[in-house]
């Protein structure tokens, strides 16, 4: 998602204005344990019968990709490479859904996965994105309730290293160095996740969508990125007709133009003036 300069130093992304450039494929829906009843049938393929991806072995090559296993001996690599498995989705396929029992915990080897919350009205909030090497489901390895804490969905093709609770948890327990890299893991997604709460209680919606603006515009190395009005308004915990309207608000004030499919930013300086309104 990177920020393209033009000569006068303008970024831009590309942003589909056209709700017709929503993902073709269907996502579907995987009925094991109790899910929330929203993203169940929201997710669910009707009258089709949920899939279930078969596992594939695995390598110490595919699990030294994954940080938290970088520095593992040998003995601990093979045991978990005894009951690791390469699981792989497409675009728009649910991984996991909030609620699921006994989910395993799941690594990203390559693609991206977007991890969110459904209310029973099917409105949802995005809580993170991850990249190849972050893991997620790992608090239910951990506490009492062996659920999984919330749904994931497959963005482009994605191949996962999944591990059964127990053979996770047994790996950490005897392990030091992993249960070090585990905590900082939990660390680093508790401070995400106070910074969301933080955005979502405290700023206005025009505030969130600018910072979303300018942190897109900033991201380097990525080609641009294309979102829907419905994706921003599940990454800022709107509606997307709230989200049409501030962004006409923006377009108003000089501070962005809609170019095609493309946003323009015009005023970088009073949009990020904007991020703590």
């Amino acid at each position: 998602m990177a920020c393209v300069f033009g000569v006068q130093g303008i970024g831009f992304f590309r942003y589909p204005v056209s709700s017709l450039c929503r993902r073709a494929v269907k996502p579907v829906a995987r009925e094991t344990g109790i899910c929330n009843t929203a993203s169940a049938e929201k997710y669910a393929v009707p009258g089709g019968e949920a899939e279930q991806r078969r596992g594939m072995g695995i390598d110490q090559r595919e699990l030294k990709s994954i940080r938290l296993f970088e520095g593992l001996s040998a003995p601990a690599l093979r045991e978990l490479e005894a009951v690791a498995r390469i699981i792989s989705y497409n675009d728009g396929q649910i991984i996991t859904l909030e609620g699921e029992s006994e989910a395993s915990v799941l690594f990203v080897v390559s693609g991206k996965v977007r991890v969110f919350r459904t209310n029973q009205q099917g409105r949802e909030q995005t809580l993170i994105h991850l990249s190849p090497g972050e893991g997620f489901n790992m608090p239910a390895c951990f506490s009492e309730d062996h659920t999984a804490p919330a749904s994931a969905m497959a963005v482009g093709g994605v191949r996962l290293i999944s591990i059964p609770n127990s053979g996770f948890r047994n790996v950490v327990c005897g392990n030091p160095e992993i249960a070090l890299e585990v905590l900082g893991d939990f660390s680093a997604k508790l401070r995400h996740l106070t910074g969301l709460a933080y955005d979502l209680s405290l700023l206005t919606v025009r505030a969130r969508l600018a910072g979303f603006l300018m942190t897109q515009s900033q991201t380097e190395n990525e080609a641009p990125a294309r979102w829907t009005h419905e994706e921003i308004a599940a990454q800022l915990g709107t509606v997307r007709e709230v989200i049409s309207r501030t962004l006409r608000s923006l377009v108003k004030d000089g501070m962005i133009r809609i170019d095609r499919q493309r946003i323009v930013i015009l005023d970088a300086e009073g949009l990020e003036s904007e991020t703590e309104s």
